[in-house]
């Protein structure tokens, strides 16, 4: 009967102080599939797709060119003083700040997030508004509103771009060469 007792008494406690535990860790650690979940939605919510998807019949974004950014049969739009132009398919500018063009998010290992990031890069990327290669990100990049996000959720957007199908697509093609100063782009 002691042993008896004894095993219920082990039993209860794995119950009541091991098992919590174990979900705690469990939701603390969130497993791949959950980050590229977390990591899509959060691109949908926040407004990736205006400026990095091209869009067609409207202002829909294409599937087939989704997140590649700015298409090279796309001109940058012409430059007016006090005025902010931009491409009927929303991935090229021209304002005061100069011209900028809509990177290219997919994992692309020769134009697109592969040639220059990791996920740290990325984050810190986010965080100071500047590129890897000390670049500053220019309008209309939201980069108030990426600066101030959590790293899980950078990270998951990180990682759900990742998974996306790569388009190879060098967005400066066809551009002019930079002026002095502040270089184009996104």
């Amino acid at each position: 009967m002691k042993k008896l007792f004894a095993c219920t008494l082990a039993a209860l406690a794995v119950s009541v102080v091991i098992a919590p535990a174990l979900r705690l860790r469990a939701q603390a650690s969130p497993t791949p599939d959950s980050m590229v979940e977390r990591g899509r939605y959060l691109v949908g919510i926040t407004g990736c797709h205006d400026c990095h998807s091209p869009k067609i019949a409207g202002m829909k974004p294409d599937a087939e060119r989704m997140l590649s950014g700015r298409p090279q049969t796309t001109k940058v739009p012409s430059k007016a003083d006090g005025e902010v132009h931009a491409s009927e398919d929303l991935t090229a500018w021209t304002g005061g700040w100069g011209q900028s063009v809509a990177s290219n998010l997919t994992p692309d290992p020769s134009t697109g997030l592969g040639t220059r990031y990791n996920e740290a890069k990325f984050i810190q990327t986010m965080r100071t508004g500047k590129k890897p290669e000390g670049v500053q990100l220019l309008p209309p990049m939201p980069t108030d509103v990426y600066q101030n996000m959590k790293d899980d959720d950078l990270k998951a957007i990180y990682a759900y771009l990742r998974t996306i199908k790569p388009i190879r697509n060098a967005v400066r093609t066809g551009l002019a060469p930079a002026a002095p100063g502040p270089a184009p782009g996104r």
